[in-house]
């Protein structure tokens, strides 16, 4: 904390939007430029607005590598879920060999904390003096202060789901001020969280009106309130937080969640999207109803560039010659179900995959569930305008592998997540455009489910939608057309469907969408298909590393065997083993919540999290 006070001290305001061009500019448009006192910031409407703003600025974006700033490699590459192949110094490197003190694992552990203080600081300044300007639109002072609540709860948030219970901060710190202060519990620090969301979910509107508004479009609303609530109620629910399972905890993870769809419901701004895939690419978050807490156009759209096919995801062969980076792994794909037929063609069901099973081999990458294909890139597969290849005949490799060069990936697979088919080759990547988000709807049914199957088991809605009901409601919308159902245009919403098909004749025909879950599972049962589920529809959306701490199942997915495929090519056949890629390391007796920064410990006179 006082680390935080010397940055910010010397001006009271932490990069000021420039000025002469405010008027304008587009809301969160502008980087910044200057430093200016609090006298001049607050005495004007549109200068206290700007300062605002860059609250929204700082919220980390999750795609492409995004995350407060640049460590290369999604953090889930420091889990069973994808390996980060370059040799380049990168926080999940450091992470999975246990050396999260690393300096290349500072902006994840240590800079977020700083980060996230800088923000609540910015917080309270605006809350101190947003009376002070008398030129706003009418009504707009409840609203900025709601807006101002929700940025303290979600910061917040961001602390607590990675160090525990921390120092609460409830005023604007100078140097007379006494900083020591002391950490609170994680309870406590829950507690308060809920406390700034109820205060900003009080202020802010349902929606913000799009009449000539579009300055204020990506700004918080009652909804990003609720889910966050949601949140923040499943953290705090989840086993490394309620050992005990305490059922009152997980009831108020139930009703938040609860409450969250059925407002979304009700009000209609939020619903599931049919178009899975342009959940990621191309749409706009105003073309996504699903979206909930995102970041707006403008800036935050990431053009896949070069950049991002370098550090993020590419095919390292002919056309591309990225880095390697983020391959998913065979714990991953081994995770996706395959769909059942009759001699119809009918679908009848999914089942697991199963090494132990030939058929399931010899065919491994056929009859998968829809968001595999449109999540990894694996041997044979047409993309763009060539299909990747992955295998070896003896010492000759396919164009996508080469075990001698740290730039190919040692999974056999590679992430086609947020790129889009638009971004051809590495010198005109193409104009296709990611949009960073941090909460959509399905996720709120799935902390629904979560927590009602801890509550009640699988099977039991106690008067509303059961656990399993919930996860079966997101997958029956991943409904795959037969072709002739499709229409040739871009106004049908499977016309994307129809694309991937001409590329892909492996990818499914799902009129009804995927298959629900079964009923009659035990608790335990149905608690591993939902997290299953989970990893599957959130992968790379920055949830998964977190997800696994709150499950307190550290050892088995962060640490523990990682697994690629090694496939041999004999002819026009191909041959498919699971082989070990790396051991990896976690620490249970420390490695569930981050360090604190030391320099905060000794200058707070804090504790440290056990084992550090």
């Amino acid at each position: 904390m006082k680390k935080i006070i010397r940055y910010s001290i010397a001006a009271v305001v932490f990069a000021f939007m420039a000025l002469t061009t405010i008027s304008c500019e587009k809301f969160l448009d502008q980087a910044p430029s200057s430093e200016q006192d609090k006298e001049y910031i607050f005495q004007d409407y549109l200068r206290a607005q700007r300062y605002l703003d860059m609250m929204y600025y700082y919220m980390p974006r999750i795609q492409a590598n995004y995350k407060f700033d640049e460590y290369y490699g999604f953090l889930e590459s420091a889990t069973d879920m994808s390996e980060y192949t370059a040799s380049y110094g990168a926080t999940n490197r450091s992470f999975n060999v246990g050396n999260w003190k690393a300096t290349a694992a500072d902006t994840e552990v240590s800079d977020v904390w700083y980060r996230c203080y800088k923000q609540i600081r910015r917080a309270w300044m605006f809350l101190d003096n947003v009376d002070n300007f008398n030129n706003e639109p009418t009504g707009r002072k409840p609203l900025m202060k709601g807006e101002c609540h929700f940025m303290l709860a979600y910061f917040y948030f961001e602390l607590a789901k990675r160090y525990g219970g921390v120092p609460l901060v409830k005023a604007v710190l100078d140097l007379e001020s006494d900083y020591k202060i002391p950490r609170a519990s994680f309870d406590e620090t829950i507690s308060f969280i809920q406390s700034e969301l109820d205060l900003a979910e009080s202020l802010l509107p349902d929606w913000w009106s799009d009449e000539g508004s579009w300055e204020d479009y990506g700004r918080a609303t009652k909804t990003w309130c609720k889910a966050l609530r949601s949140r923040v109620t499943l953290l705090a629910a989840s086993p490394l937080h309620n050992p005990n399972g305490d059922a009152a905890k997980w009831k108020a993870a139930a009703d938040a969640a609860k409450d969250c769809l059925d407002y979304c419901e009700a009000q209609g701004f939020h619903k599931l999207t049919t178009d899975w895939q342009n959940l990621f690419l191309r749409k706009t978050p105003s073309q996504n109803p699903e979206l909930i807490v995102f970041k707006r156009a403008g800036t935050y759209a990431t053009n896949f560039n070069t950049r991002m096919i370098n550090y993020e995801q590419a095919t390292p062969g002919d056309m591309f010659w990225g880095y390697g980076s983020n391959s998913p792994t065979q714990n991953f794909v081994d995770r996706f179900p395959v769909i059942k037929y009759d001699a119809s063609g009918n679908v009848t069901g999914v089942e697991d995959f199963d090494w132990n099973n030939p058929d399931h081999v010899a065919n491994m990458y056929k009859n998968r569930d829809p968001r595999f294909y449109y999540t990894v890139l694996y041997n044979g597969r047409m993309w763009i305008n060539r299909a990747i290849e992955t295998w070896r005949d003896g010492s000759t490799y396919g164009a996508d592998r080469d075990p001698k060069n740290h730039l190919y990936s040692r999974t056999g697979y590679y992430l086609r997540k947020y790129w889009g088919r638009e971004c051809k080759n590495k010198n005109n990547p193409g104009g296709c455009k990611t949009y960073p988000f941090y909460i959509r709807l399905a996720e709120i049914y799935f902390n629904y489910a979560e927590a009602m199957n801890e509550l009640y088991g699988p099977d039991n809605g106690n008067g509303g939608l059961s656990a399993i009901e919930a996860i079966n409601t997101v997958r029956a919308r991943l409904i795959c057309p037969p072709n002739n159902k499709i229409q040739n245009n871009q106004s049908d919403p499977y016309y994307y469907v129809l694309v991937e098909r001409t590329e892909n004749p492996d990818f499914p025909v799902l009129p009804e969408g995927l298959p629900g879950l079964p009923a009659g599972m035990t608790k335990d049962q149905a608690r591993d298909k939902i997290q299953n589920e989970r990893i599957i529809e959130f992968a790379f959306e920055d949830q998964y590393f977190y997800d696994i701490l709150r499950w307190k199942r550290g050892p088995e997915l962060i640490g523990g065997a990682i697994y690629g495929v090694d496939i041999v090519k004999s002819g026009s056949t191909y041959s498919y083993n699971r082989i070990k890629i790396e051991d990896r390391i976690f620490d249970a007796g420390r490695m569930y919540l981050y360090p604190i920064p030391q320099d905060e410990v000794y200058n707070l006179g804090i504790e440290q999290n056990p084992g550090w």
